[in-house]
């Protein structure tokens, strides 16, 4: 029996449905008796339209495109699109399929060709495309998806699943309709749910390579915007009411070369980028603005871009936006003041990097300036956020940072340097910035893994007035509890003063190396406080000592055990000494005492057991004079203080018991007051 023609079809697809490429396009495009079915006349070709799951071709004869680059297919394709309905495919060999009107599509039919080559320039783009009528498009773009009425509520608006564009090339060749605007490659008008690409390649196209409205739920693959009059990709938001692009995945797409920013979102809501690339496009890299919501990039890169690397312009009420390992190489090659990262807006709200980097280099044939002037910038920012950056080299040829905003925070891993021309100068620190605007605290805080805070570095909110006065530095205590105690260390930013303590208040030290006194101790302990002590290993150690610049000997030295040395400085060793030379005897081993001023000398207490006194002779009678401090060594010296009787002059120590007294005589007669003065040899 001869099989009925549809059903041969039928099977022909089925088979075909399994393979790839040129053996898929050989098995669909034969066409042969099959092929001319008409699906007006055949009754199961007539229900193709609703849930049909087999491929159509084109180029059967059921729709007639040709491919040649000179028809106008657009009438053919978009027969094949209408009828292939939810689910279906409509399949393009290969060919270069010229339309004069976009293709549109609603529901979620299949557009599936073989070839989408990377890099189109380097191809040309000959074989296989598709692409405008020669001076007689007419539409806002080639491809044109619109939204499937009911939209209902956002989780039923996808109307059963939408389009999905595979393995195709679109060649813009920078045609313009037939009233001179721009045509973009792919246009995604509002409201459209659930639209899938993959291997898609949009070239050279006036307008924007894919176009999307305030639409959702994408999942983009491998997906090529190239040299395109706007952006490479844009969602933005034409009806102007808070939308942009939300629910979306991008894998592995690639914009290069197109007039505006290679990847231009708005108001991002739960989107991933994964292994994107922005190359040599004319403005930013990646332009994010709006309301960042759950926002994440990884790994993913620029290239000379001619704004910033990655531009964020947040506001109010989103949160989360995530750099994760991306790079950003030799951006803003359009001028000065650019950088790889920049963060602007008025909410930074949970804006990490981590693992990022940025690079400085000029163009492939090293012409043009070196750029960007920042690694990471901030601009007019809510200083109550902060932006995170943990990990990552960043490099500038003016600086790697320009935190204008005052919210970097940089954690540990962090590299910075400047590069102007050859190789970067990092300055090989592992810095953690905490910013903050004035009147805030800025706190570095320690504590109890699940507990309280028990330690803080603190800047302080101490009001920023001018010369230096304001963000104090302190140390800040707290209790079992959290609570905070005290500071038992201040620094103020204005004076350079330290504080033990609370700071103008006692107990407490203050040190000042810009005025006098440098070191004041200060407490409040009336009986047997102890203001200064050291504790040295041995007699050795050096309790104190002091020099000038240049010294290499210090010039004043006072070691543990009191003794005392001063020297000339510069390289002389110190020469003077004084200290303890025995039990209760204090003097220098090696220097003279010396009263150098006129009115000033020696002074020696008298009493009861001293070293020096007064007697009165009575003639030669010896007189003695009790004493402990005489010893059987001891010089006794005697001079008359006042004549009196008969004076000789003459008075001499007659006798001495050591340790208890001595006597003196004069000649009969002599009652003179004579003084007397013991000294003992050294």
């Amino acid at each position: 029996m001869t099989a009925h023609p549809v059903s041969s079809r039928r099977r022909l697809l089925a088979g075909a449905a399994g393979l790839g490429g040129a053996a898929l396009a050989t098995a669909v495009a034969a066409g042969g008796p099959a092929a001319a079915n008409d699906p007006k006349t055949d009754p199961e070709e007539a229900t193709a339209g609703k849930g049909r799951t087999g491929w159509l071709n084109v180029k059967d004869r059921a729709f007639g495109a040709l491919g040649d680059d000179q028809a106008d297919d657009q009438p053919a394709i978009q027969r094949a699109i209408d009828m292939a309905g939810q689910g279906g495919t409509v399949y393009f060999p290969p060919g270069r399929y010229r339309l004069a009107s976009p293709l549109r599509l609603s529901c979620g039919v299949t557009l599936r060709g073989d070839w989408n080559p990377h890099f189109p320039m380097r191809t040309n783009m000959v074989d296989s495309y598709l692409r405008p009528g020669i001076g007689n498009f007419t539409g806002e773009a080639l491809i044109v998806v619109d939204p499937v009425p009911p939209q209902g509520d956002y989780q039923n608006s996808a109307f059963r699943g939408g389009p999905r564009l595979y393995g195709l090339a679109l060649d813009g060749r920078d045609q313009k309709d037939s009233t001179g605007a721009a045509v973009d490659g792919i246009r995604i008008n509002p409201g459209v749910r659930d639209v899938g690409m993959d291997k898609v390649t949009v070239w050279r196209f006036s307008g924007h390579g894919v176009n999307a409205q305030n639409s959702a739920a994408f999942q983009l693959n491998q997906v090529h915007a190239i040299h395109n009059g706007g952006h490479g990709f844009t969602w933005g938001d034409a009806r102007g009411n808070g939308g942009g692009l939300v629910d979306a995945d991008l894998f592995q797409c690639y914009s290069q070369g197109n007039k505006g920013h290679g990847y231009d979102i708005l108001n991002p809501n739960a989107v991933t980028l994964v292994d994107c690339r922005s190359e040599w496009n004319s403005q930013h890299g990646y332009h994010i603005t709006g309301r960042v919501y759950s926002l994440v990039l990884v790994g993913c890169n620029t290239d000379r871009s001619g704004g910033n690397g990655f531009h964020v312009a947040t506001s109010a009420g989103g949160r989360f936006a995530h750099f994760v390992g991306c790079l950003a190489k030799r951006d803003g090659r359009n001028g000065p003041g650019h950088a790889g990262f920049r963060v602007s807006g008025n909410w930074a709200a949970g804006v990490v990097l981590t693992g990022c980097s940025t690079s400085v280099a000029r163009d492939d044939d090293n012409a043009g300036a070196y750029s960007p002037s920042y690694g990471l910038s901030t601009t007019a920012l809510d200083s109550s956020h902060f932006v995170s950056v943990t990990g990552g080299q960043y490099v500038g040829t003016e600086a790697a940072f320009d935190d204008a905003g005052k919210v970097v925070v940089r954690h540990s891993g962090v590299a910075a340097g400047i590069q102007t021309s050859g190789t970067p100068v990092f300055d090989r620190s592992d810095v953690h910035v905490v910013s903050g605007g004035v009147g805030t605290y800025r706190d570095v805080e320690f504590a109890t893994r699940g507990r309280n805070r028990r330690w803080a570095l603190r800047a302080t909110s101490a009001s920023e007035s001018g010369a230096n006065n304001g963000s104090d530095f302190a140390l800040v205590r707290y209790a079992d509890n959290g609570t905070e105690l005290d500071h038992p260390l201040r620094v103020n930013r204005a004076n350079g003063r330290i504080f033990l303590g609370q700071e103008n208040s006692t107990p407490s030290v203050e040190v000042n190396v810009n005025s006098n006194p440098g070191f004041r101790l200060a407490s409040s302990r009336t009986q047997g406080g102890q203001g200064y002590a050291f504790v040295g290993a041995d007699t050795t150690a050096r309790a104190f000592q002091s020099q000038i610049p240049g010294d290499a000997i210090s010039r004043y030295v006072i070691e543990v055990d009191g003794a005392q040395s001063w020297g000339p400085g510069g390289t002389t060793v110190r020469d003077t000494s004084w200290g303890r030379l025995g039990p209760a005897a204090v003097g220098s081993p090696n220097a003279d005492i010396v009263a150098a001023k006129a009115g000033r000398g020696l002074k020696v207490k008298e009493g009861a057991d001293a070293k020096m006194g007064t007697l009165t002779l009575t003639g030669d009678t010896p007189v003695t004079v009790p004493t402990t401090a005489v010893t059987a060594a001891s010089r006794i010296f005697l001079t008359v203080q006042e004549p009196g009787g008969t004076p000789s002059g003459i008075a001499y120590v007659s006798g001495r018991v050591p340790g208890e007294s001595f006597s003196v005589r004069g000649t009969a007669g002599d009652a003179s007051t004579v003084a007397w003065l013991i000294v003992e040899p050294a």
